[in-house]
């Protein structure tokens, strides 16, 4: 009978999970476009807190939306106060979720199983196999969750010993440690709720004949699963830098405070939650009669609730978290500012050369691409100094910034690397839409283009130092000429990067125009040059310089014009 239990709850457990995962996946193709741009552009608390519901409802997983905001907040993408009201967010989301596997739904899980995959086998539209991907998972979550009550019967059958244990004084601590470590070895808050919400309801023997697991006896469990999202959030933030570690210390406080305020109460608390699930039934019982015509329920019997009743209470503390530490969030940081410090540099922060991607991306690829786009636009800019250094070295004569040159380029090599690796990680976990597929392969495009333009930087760099080195002589109105171009390029190199920045498409068709105009002027420039070394008023050594040098400046807009070309592109295959 053991090994048979063992085998359903590991089986269960795993239907359940990677429904979940399934459910994640199909949602974040058909909505999660656009969450990095609520992230990182709202401010209000409020909507902090509903952009942290949504993310998790979009995840599917409460601690994959920590691991993605403790990134977000590692990246400084994030200030403390705002990670701190996203966490409130992500606590609340997860109620969300405990309420979906709340629901009984009968045989219609497999039926949702076999429609999700004729959808996603014969669908031709992208977005329709997506519907059928989360409807698949829909399935396998309430699958795995059947399989979880049904082997958990005859277990619970037999634990007449949770009985007796409830009557011991201590219980609720044990309950509350219990919850803390299942959460923490599992990995999933979510997890441990379906396995209560299996248990829920389910007959026991003890001395007195048959009775249920009452809430009373499972709350415990559920605060210390609560607190187990603590132990997610530390694991994650495992040699991340001091915003991090301050964000975890504040998670931990804001958990910590609520479950152990309400761990002496329980008793108290589920009798409150049982009042509020009844009221629910009856308004819920009361809406359906009125709005879609059907016939009202009566309310199902204590062990039957059960299962609502966790899911309610999961919400009742959660928003009594918010409400208590929601107006308090600016007062927490400032506390954990003041009491969190770290006298040393952990050692990522010292030899971190990327600032914003992270593998803790790869499981939202809207945001991983996000981030990649962030990383490279980093290096975008970086390229784009090199060539404003190498105006300075070439017009100026400034020895100095011909070594900021060259150590700049050895950066932005290692940066084209490893950009490039993350990119391919991304797309090897074959979570992408077609349209995020084509960007990508358009970041690969980019940062190769960014690439060439450092390496055109460094090329101007040589002709400096030739410059200097050989005292090659050069007009003033040469050097006039030369100045003139510069300054387009670095212009053109500056819209391209907001042109990317920003997707603007107006932007992208002006970085076209001025990129014809370059090529108009080199010519000129290139004629000019032909004119005076006919008139004998050009040193032939200095001659080379002045056409390698307006060539190489004329293929860093061409580059500049590549990057507009892909932003053009994709618009076009929105349009």
């Amino acid at each position: 009978m053991w090994q048979d239990i063992l085998i359903g709850l590991v089986g269960g457990l795993g239907l359940f999970l990677f429904g979940f995962h399934l459910m994640g996946q199909g949602f974040q193709k058909i909505a999660g476009e656009r969450i990095h741009y609520f992230i990182e552009k709202t401010k209000h608390p409020v909507l902090l807190v509903m952009t942290g519901l949504v993310l998790t409802i979009i995840l599917q997983d409460g601690n994959a939306a920590l691991v993605v905001l403790i990134a977000l907040l590692g990246a400084g993408l994030l200030g403390l106060p705002a990670a701190i009201s996203l966490m409130l967010g992500i606590n609340l989301g997860i109620t969300v979720l405990a309420h979906f596997i709340a629901f009984r739904f009968g045989a219609y899980p497999l039926l949702a199983v076999g429609i999700g995959f004729l959808i996603y086998a014969f669908g031709k539209r992208h977005y329709t196999r997506y519907v059928g991907y989360t409807l698949v998972g829909f399935g396998l979550v309430f699958l795995g969750l059947n399989t979880l009550k049904a082997v958990m019967e005859p277990l619970v059958e037999n634990f007449s010993l949770v009985e007796v244990l409830s009557r011991n004084r201590l219980y609720p601590l044990w309950g509350y440690l219990f919850g803390l470590v299942t959460t923490t070895l599992v990995q999933s808050n979510v997890a441990v709720i379906g396995l209560l919400q299996a248990a829920a309801g389910q007959t026991i023997l003890g001395a007195g004949g048959g009775g249920f697991l009452r809430l009373s006896i499972l709350l415990p469990v559920l605060l210390g699963s609560g607190l187990g999202l603590g132990t997610t959030a530390t694991f994650t933030s495992y040699r991340a830098n001091l915003t991090v570690k301050r964000a975890v210390w504040a998670q931990w406080l804001i958990l910590l405070s609520t479950t152990l305020l309400l761990l002496p109460v329980v008793n108290q608390f589920a009798e409150f939650v049982h009042l509020v699930t009844v009221k629910l039934w009856t308004w819920t019982d009361q809406i359906k009669v009125l709005i879609f015509v059907l016939p009202s329920e009566p309310l199902p019997d204590a062990a039957r609730l059960a299962a609502r009743e966790i899911a309610v209470a999961h919400t009742l503390y959660n928003l009594l978290m918010v409400l208590v530490w929601l107006p308090l969030v600016p007062a927490l940081a400032r506390f954990v500012e003041t009491r969190v410090n770290d006298q040393l540099p952990s050692q990522e922060e010292g030899a971190k050369d990327v600032q914003y991607l992270d593998e803790k991306f790869l499981a939202s690829p809207a945001l991983g691409l996000y981030m990649a786009t962030k990383e490279i636009l980093r290096t975008a800019q970086i390229a784009t100094d090199m060539l404003y250094l190498g105006k300075i070295a070439f017009i100026k004569g400034q020895s100095s910034a011909i070594k900021d040159i060259k150590k700049k380029e050895d950066q932005v090599d290692e940066l084209r690397a490893k950009i490039t690796d993350y990119l391919a990680a991304l797309l090897a976990r074959n979570v992408l839409t077609l349209t995020q597929s084509r960007y990508l392969a358009g970041l690969i495009h980019v940062i190769n283009d960014i690439e060439r333009m450092a390496d055109h930087a460094e090329h101007v760099c040589e002709f400096a130092e030739a410059k200097l080195e050989e005292k090659l002589p050069f007009s003033q109105l040469a050097m006039e000429e030369l100045e003139l171009l510069y300054g387009k390029v670095l212009d053109i190199c500056k819209k391209a990067i907001d042109t990317l920045e920003q997707d603007d498409l107006a932007m992208a068709k002006q970085v076209l125009e001025r990129e014809e105009a370059i090529d108009k002027i080199q010519e000129e420039l290139r004629q000019n040059h032909i004119n005076r070394l006919n008139q004998g008023r050009c040193w032939p050594g200095s001659g080379i310089i002045y056409l390698e040098l307006i060539a190489n400046l004329e293929r860093v807009a061409d580059h500049a014009a590549n990057i507009a070309q892909m932003v053009l592109a994709g618009k076009e295959e929105m349009i």
